[in-house]
């Protein structure tokens, strides 16, 4: 009985074994990891598609039309009858075939590129939520340690209370604090799920989603050696989503002229071949013109035309737009780093944390002095890692938005 008990025990308790597996990745893992498995990039990449198929339908030449016609003529008692086949092919007398391929190739273009840059957005949402990953996990680091200074300076406070040399207002006091680290842990801890959940939702699919992920990359604050000018002409000339747009502006210039030459009328020529009852056969031609007298296209010509100047004056507007982001993002790193460097005086570390605990139970600190330096401890290096996360992420983002640039010129 007991060892039916065990095994039914275990059946319920392996799914949870295998999905609580944990996997240690580092940052470029964790991008590789998202251009192998992501679905967030899957859909964009269905986008990319269905602008791609509405170029190609856009410059999809007019199928001919075959026709089969019997006409029975019966004078009096005489069978008499005719059958014509009939191929009718429009044809566009003004190169608008040559006009739209081109435009459509133009689109095409501009949804590679638009693909390129919201995968780049992508991977940069992947690397700050590392980022925030990876400073959860120190912050739990930091609480951890300055629980374990609490408890045991509270075990020291209860055997002195037990000595008759400390009162119990003071053991109650590191209760307090024991609880309220306690809850702030807790509150990491969640954070850190949570966080660690949407990371996986980029890098897996199906079961793996239940993979732990423990951040192996130790982040860091590496200075930029780039100007900023440098950036922003750079994002100019090379930022993919810039790029897409002006190919869209000249697709759309094309357009314009597509719908400018319909309003002149198409020949839809007609070829056959015809044989009577009678014996008599021959082949059949002709064609035939609309004539633009109530339809002359000026609707789809003042709506390309519109489309068309919407789209330069978007350019512009995006050109300006790429200017600011380049600038601000300089700036948010600038700020950041010099944050950093201010933080690098007169920090506490773990070892002068365990030495205030020391003194404190040989008498040189009080209580308060012990619970104020384990409360600059805590504050000081969550505010570290908080900073290291926020130049990182402040990076990813100028990354992105100099056309990476700035990945360039590191790897160089």
């Amino acid at each position: 009985m007991n060892r039916l008990i065990r095994w039914m025990l275990l059946l319920v308790l392996f799914p949870v074994f295998v999905h609580a597996q944990s996997t240690s990745i580092t940052l470029e893992e964790a991008v590789e990891l998202f251009k192998e498995n992501s679905l967030q990039q899957e859909l964009a990449r269905y986008d990319q598609l269905r602008k791609q198929g509405e170029a190609i339908e856009y410059k999809a030449y007019p199928n001919p039309e075959i026709s089969i016609n019997r006409e029975q003529l019966n004078a009096g008692t005489v069978d008499y009858h005719e059958t014509t086949y009939m191929v009718s092919q429009p044809i566009e007398l003004l190169g608008q075939p040559f006009l739209r391929s081109k435009s459509a190739s133009k689109s095409q273009k501009a949804a590679e590129l638009q693909f390129e840059y919201d995968r780049l957005q992508l991977i940069r949402q992947v690397k700050s939520l590392y980022a925030e990953y990876w400073q959860l996990s120190e912050k739990l680091d930091v609480y951890n340690d300055a629980l374990q200074v609490i408890q045991k300076a509270r075990e020291s406070a209860k055997a002195r209370q037990a000595e008759g040399s400390f009162s119990g207002l003071q053991v109650q006091r590191f209760n307090v604090e024991l609880s309220r680290y306690k809850k702030l842990s807790d509150q990491i801890q969640l954070n850190l799920k949570e966080t660690g959940d949407r990371l996986a939702s980029y890098l897996f699919s199906g079961q793996e989603l239940d993979t732990e992920i423990q951040p192996s990359d130790s982040l860091t604050v590496e200075p930029i050696n780039v100007q900023e000018q440098t950036l922003i002409q750079y994002a100019l000339a090379n930022r993919a989503d810039l790029i897409a747009l002006e190919e869209i502006v000249d697709a759309s210039e094309l357009q314009y002229k597509v719908e400018k030459r319909n309003r002149l009328p198409d020949l839809n020529l007609n070829v056959g071949y015809k044989e009577q009852s009678g014996g008599a056969e021959g082949f059949v031609i002709g064609g035939s013109i609309k004539l633009p007298i109530f339809n002359q296209n000026r609707g789809n010509v003042t709506i390309t035309r519109a489309q068309t100047r919407s789209r330069q004056t978007e350019l512009t507007l995006k050109q300006q737009s790429v200017h600011n982001q380049v600038e601000t993002a300089y700036q948010r790193v600038g700020l950041v780093f010099e944050q950093w460097k201010s933080m690098q005086q007169d920090g506490i570390d773990v070892s002068m944390l365990e030495a205030a605990r020391a003194a404190y139970q040989q008498g040189r600190y009080s209580l308060v002095e012990l619970l104020d330096a384990t409360e600059a401890y805590v504050d000081g290096q969550i505010m570290i890692y908080e900073t290291i996360a926020e130049y990182n992420q402040a990076l990813f983002k100028l990354d992105v938005q100099s056309a990476g640039r700035i990945s360039n010129s590191q790897n160089n």
